[in-house]
């Protein structure tokens, strides 16, 4: 790598990533890295990707060599010394891994600085380096290869792209509660400061915004999504920034957040938001999303275009270009999983249907096969009427979407013609959900008698699996 190739590369990823940190000045974080790691060709950046010379200290948890280096401890006296210093997997690991580091507290004064000289000075200061001509051979750097180029607003034209972000939730797809792999997103999220009201999530917490906000962290995009734990608070952050849609019913863009609101099925959709992920793909009037916290886990979830329960999008503002497409995914569902969704109508009718199916990896004769069987088997037969199956529904006795529905198909009811019902009954007798905002001590028992129902109830209503795991600050159906 020459090195013109050599500043291109990191100035390419201090633009996408400083933003996301707070950080305005680019020059001296790449005269840094010029510094460092000797043109990239130190032992501790070509072998280990550390170009900063970052070492472990208390708060590193990840791989990590002992290697020599020289310290001066006293100005003009070069002391030799061995420590243990940070490993990463790429350039763009090793680069982002700086920001990273300059979250500890001492380097919060970073921030906002936009001039090389007193970026550098500041640094120094805050005890990142100890040799004493440190701020006069990083600015000779500058000065010589023009880093300041680099700087600027207009600089970050390599920002992150929806693909990128999009990449690192298809990285995540598997990871769970079950594995324990949810874990590492959680400590992504939390390792980003300053964190979202101040509240470090717990890993027995709800995890669908923070995994949205955790994959924006890692692709260097938190400027363009912010991020948050609360899907709620999340819309207040997408409106603040101009990127949100408050319309249920559009066709998304891949790489646009998806927020769902559970206790509407029709759209328009605005009420309190529950869920979120990002739209990975869109083909055929159905939406391809990947959602943290799907099932207790990152996976796929597919649906129609203007499906009742979602509340809005937000499309933020994402570079162009990035990563290309990649080819059409591994189908995330098996073929009688997907006959199952051709019987409940999610894919419409052909010949859209069958481009849908081919888009997403099926063979759609193969599909339509298994859907004759299924139908030819199912001799089952509706034996209540709506109304009567709408009363249930509104008792509770078929849980929540999208499980109440596959309940409903399967016993040969059209789940669409039964929420009707349900919406018609529930407006006919006034009677609309209350909710109500976990308090300190607060146990579903207790509220299950204060509002004259059970806990089982309580359960169904708000998809609870462990009764006795609720959280201050939960909005709960409890009528």
């Amino acid at each position: 790598m020459t090195k013109q190739e050599f500043i291109s590369s990191i100035a390419a990823l201090v633009q996408k990533y400083a933003p996301g940190y707070g950080i305005k000045c680019h020059s001296a974080i790449i005269a840094q890295a010029i510094n460092e790691s000797g043109w990239g060709e130190s032992e501790l950046a070509a072998k280990y990707h550390n170009y900063f010379g970052m070492k472990c200290g208390t708060k590193w948890t990840g791989p990590s060599v002992n290697m020599t280096t020289q310290e001066e401890y006293q100005p003009g006296t070069l002391t030799e010394i061995k420590d243990n210093f940070r490993v990463y997997s790429s350039m763009e690991e090793g680069v982002k891994g700086y920001f990273e580091f300059i979250q500890l507290e001492r380097y919060q004064n970073l921030k906002g600085i936009t001039d090389p000289q007193q970026y550098l000075e500041t640094i120094k200061v805050d005890g990142y380096a100890t040799s004493s001509t440190y701020v006069e051979n990083n600015m000779d750097l500058v000065r010589q290869y023009n880093l300041t180029q680099y700087d600027g607003e207009g600089g970050n034209t390599m920002g992150a792209t929806a693909q990128d972000v999009l990449n690192v939730m298809r990285s995540w797809i598997g990871y769970s509660e079950a594995n324990g792999k949810h874990k590492q997103i959680i400590d992504l999220y939390n390792s980003h400061k300053p964190l979202a009201r101040g509240y470090a999530v717990k890993y027995t917490d709800e995890w669908c915004d923070t995994t949205v906000s955790a994959a924006a962290i890692k692709a260097g995009a938190v400027d363009l999504i912010g991020t948050e734990c609360g899907c709620e608070k999340h819309v207040e952050i997408f409106k603040a920034k101009g990127i949100w849609i408050e319309d249920g019913t559009i066709t998304p863009k891949p790489g646009d957040v998806i927020v769902y609101n559970w206790d509407d099925s029709t759209q328009p959709n605005d009420g309190y938001s529950d869920h979120i992920g990002y739209v990975e793909s869109v083909s055929g009037g159905t939406i391809t999303l990947i959602e943290g916290n799907k099932g207790e886990a990152v996976a796929r979830r597919q649906i129609p275009v203007g499906w009742g329960y979602i509340r809005g999008y937000a499309r933020p503002k994402y570079a162009s270009g990035g990563s290309s497409v990649p080819s059409t995914p591994t189908p995330p569902k098996s073929v009688d999983e997907i006959a199952q969704d051709v019987i409940k109508g999610v894919y419409g009718n052909n010949p859209e249907r069958s481009k849908a199916l081919a888009a997403m990896g099926y063979d759609p004769n193969e599909v339509q096969k298994r859907v004759n069987a299924i139908l030819k088997q199912n001799n089952a037969k509706p034996s209540k009427s709506i109304a009567e199956v709408a009363k249930d529904v509104i008792a509770g006795k078929y849980g929540n979407d999208p499980e109440r529905r596959k309940k409903l198909a399967a016993e040969g009811y059209d789940p669409s013609a039964v929420q009707a019902e349900v919406n018609r009954q529930l407006k006919g007798s006034g009677s609309t959900p209350t909710y109500y905002k976990v308090q300190p001590g607060d146990t579903l028992s207790e509220l299950a008698e204060k509002y004259g129902t059970t806990v089982k109830q309580l359960q169904s209503w708000n998809g609870i699996a462990n009764a006795n795991l609720i959280y201050v600050g939960q909005k709960i159906r409890v009528k």
